[in-house]
C-alpha cells in the first residue's frame, strides 16, 4: 500500500478537506503519479454537486501533473522520473478510438466517471477513478493511456492546465470548427475553456474574434488574450458569426450562439451540465444550413494534442500562466470556492514543495520552435488556396539539423516563385552578385501547385515535376506559409522538412 494526502468530499455537495489515505500500487497497465500540482475546473464541481452519481466519499480533480513513481506490469512507454500530464482515459479499442477520436470512445462513461473503490481513509472506503485519475492527491493510480509525458521545460503549474479545460477549448477549434482568417468567431463564456479558444483562434488568423461574457473584467482580459471585440450579452444581439462556441451550456447562451449564426455556420456546445439539461432548438433555423453540435474535450487525441499545447505555449500563442492561479494544496477548499463564485479563471493546486511557477515561455516565434514541435503546429493552422500563392516567397529552414536544410543552404536558396497554378519555381538561389535566379538543375525541373492532404489537412500543395517531392501549406500569417516537404525522398531518418515562407516585394528573378 502507498500513503498519500488527498482532497476528500465525504458527501454530495459537501465541504473539501484533507485527509491521509492509503491506496494500491499500480496494476496491469497502471501508473503511480506523484501529483505535484491539480487544476480545478468546472467539471470537479459537477462531481461534487453529485452529477455523476452518488460516489461518495470522492476524492475529485482531473488535471494532473506529476512524476512517475512507479510503473505496473504491462506499462510500457513510462519509466520512473517521467514528467506527465494526466487527462481523460479511452479504451483505445472502440470505433471511435481506432477512428482518432477517443473522446467519444464507447466506454468513456465506465473510464472517467465510474466509481472505483481506490483508497482507504482510516479503515474508511472512499473512490477514486474520476476522469481515470482523481488528482486531488498527492499520489494517485492512472492509467498509461491517460498519461502523456511532458518536457521539464513546462512548470508544473502550467501543465496541470493542460488535461481538460484548455485541452477543450483549443480542441474545439483546431479539430472541430477549424475557422480561418475569413471568420467571425463568436465565444461564449470567458472562462478557462472561452479563454483558450481566443488564443487558438488567434494563432489561426481569425479576422473577427467576439468575446461575449457578463464580467467587464473577464471581457478585459479576452482583448488582452486576442478577441477583437468583448461584449456583455446583452449587446449580442447585432452579431453575425461564420463559428460560434457556446461553454456555458444554458437555454439563452445556447439561443444566443445559434441567433448569431449565419446560413451554413457551425456552433460547438462544450458544456457539462447536470442532469439531461434539455435545451429547445429552432429546426427553422437549423435549416438554413446551420449546424450545432457537441464537442467533448475538444474531440481531442491526447496523444497528439497535448503535446500541440505544449507547442503553442512555447512559442507564446498559448499564455495560459495569464488565466492561472495557485492555490497550496492545504487551501484546495478556498480555491473550490473561489472557483465556484467566478473570483478566478483557472485555480490550481500545488502538492510539492518544488518550483511550479507559472513562467512564461520564452520564444516568441514559430521560427524559434523546436522541431519536434514542428508537425503539431503544421496541423494547427489553417489551410492555404493554392491561388493565394502568388508571386516571390522568401523561405527560410527551421528543420536546421535535416539534409535537405544542409543542401539549400550549399545551393544559396533564396525561396520559391510561384507565377500561377502551372508555372512554379521551387528554388530560387542568390547568386554571388546577389542577383536572384531560378535553379532548374538541382529542383530537376519545375513545379505546379494543386491541392492535396497531409497529416488530416486539405491544403495547397507544390509538386515538383521533376522529383517525388510535395511541398504542404499552412497559414501562418497574412504574408507567410509554414511548409512542410513530404515524399519518397523527403525523409531524414523520421524527420520531414519544415520552411516558413515570406511574402515579399517582386523583384528580377533570371532562369538559370
Amino acid at each position: 500500500m502507498v500513503s498519500a494526502v488527498a482532497a476528500l468530499v465525504r458527501e454530495r455537495g459537501g465541504p473539501v478537506a484533507l485527509a491521509d489515505v492509503t491506496l494500491r500500487a499500480p496494476g496491469e497497465g497502471e501508473l503511480l503519479v506523484r501529483i505535484m500540482a491539480s487544476g480545478v475546473c468546472p467539471t470537479d464541481l459537477f462531481g461534487i454537486g453529485g452529477g455523476a452519481g452518488d460516489r461518495f466519499p470522492a476524492v475529485f480533480g482531473h488535471e494532473g501533473a506529476g512524476v512517475v513513481e512507479a510503473v505496473g506490469p504491462g506499462a510500457t512507454g513510462f519509466a520512473p522520473g517521467d514528467r506527465v500530464v494526466l487527462s481523460f482515459d479511452s479504451c483505445g479499442a472502440c470505433a471511435a478510438c481506432t477512428a482518432g477520436h477517443p473522446a467519444y470512445c464507447a466506454r468513456f462513461a465506465e473510464l472517467n466517471y465510474a466509481a472505483s473503490a481506490g483508497i482507504d481513509v482510516a479503515g474508511e472506503a472512499a473512490t477514486t477513478g474520476w476522469m481515470g485519475q482523481s488528482s486531488w492527491a498527492t499520489r494517485v493510480v492512472a492509467r498509461t493511456t491517460n498519461a502523456v509525458r511532458v518536457d521539464a521545460d513546462v512548470p508544473w503549474a502550467v501543465a496541470a492546465t493542460l488535461g481538460c479545460g484548455i485541452l477543450t477549448g483549443v480542441g474545439t477549434i483546431v479539430n472541430v470548427l477549424r475557422p480561418g482568417p475569413a471568420d467571425t468567431l463568436l465565444v461564449i463564456g470567458a472562462g478557462t475553456t472561452g479563454l483558450a479558444a481566443v488564443m487558438a483562434a488567434r494563432h489561426r488568423g481569425v479576422a473577427d474574434i467576439v468575446v461575449s461574457d457578463p464580467s467587464a473584467e473577464r471581457r478585459a482580459l479576452a482583448l488582452r488574450l486576442g478577441a477583437t471585440r468583448a461584449i456583455a450579452p446583452e449587446d449580442a444581439g447585432g452579431i453575425v458569426a461564420s463559428r460560434a462556441l457556446d461553454t456555458v451550456g444554458a437555454q439563452d447562451t445556447i439561443d444566443a450562439a445559434l441567433s448569431s449564426l449565419a446560413p451554413r455556420g457551425v456552433c460547438a456546445t462544450v458544456a457539462l451540465r447536470p442532469g439531461s439539461n434539455r435545451v429547445t432548438v429552432s429546426q427553422s433555423q437549423l435549416l438554413w444550413g446551420r449546424t450545432f453540435t457537441g464537442v467533448i474535450e475538444g474531440d481531442a487525441d491526447i496523444r497528439r494534442d497535448i503535446p500541440l499545447l505544449v507547442a503553442l505555449w512555447r512559442i507564446g500563442r498559448l499564455p495560459v500562466e495569464r488565466l492561472l492561479t495557485t492555490y497550496p494544496f492545504a487551501e484546495v477548499s478556498a480555491a473550490v470556492a473561489d472557483a465556484r463564485a467566478g473570483r478566478t479563471i483557472k485555480p490550481v493546486l500545488v502538492m510539492s514543495d518544488e518550483p511550479v511557477a507559472p513562467e512564461a515561455a520564452t520564444t516568441r516565434h514559430l521560427r524559434d520552435a523546436r522541431e519536434s514541435d514542428l508537425p503539431a503546429l503544421w496541423r494547427s493552422l489553417p489551410a492555404v488556396a493554392p491561388g493565394e500563392l502568388r508571386g516571390l516567397w522568401h523561405g527560410r529552414g527551421l528543420s536546421t539539423a535535416h539534409r535537405a536544410h544542409r543542401l539549400l543552404e550549399r545551393s544559396g536558396w533564396f525561396g520559391k516563385l510561384f507565377r500561377s497554378d502551372d508555372d512554379v519555381a521551387p528554388l530560387v538561389c542568390t547568386g554571388p552578385s546577389g542577383d536572384l535566379f531560378i535553379d532548374e538543375r538541382l529542383a530537376r525541373g519545375g513545379a505546379r501547385l494543386l491541392t492535396a492532404g497531409h497529416d488530416g489537412i486539405v491544403t495547397a500543395a507544390m509538386a515538383y515535376d521533376g522529383q517525388p517531392l510535395i511541398d504542404h501549406f499552412t497559414r501562418l500569417s497574412p504574408t507567410e506559409v509554414l511548409g512542410v516537404m513530404t515524399g519518397r525522398d523527403a525523409a531524414d531518418g523520421d524527420r520531414l522538412y519544415y520552411f516558413v515562407l515570406e511574402k515579399v516585394a517582386d523583384r528580377p528573378v533570371e532562369t538559370g
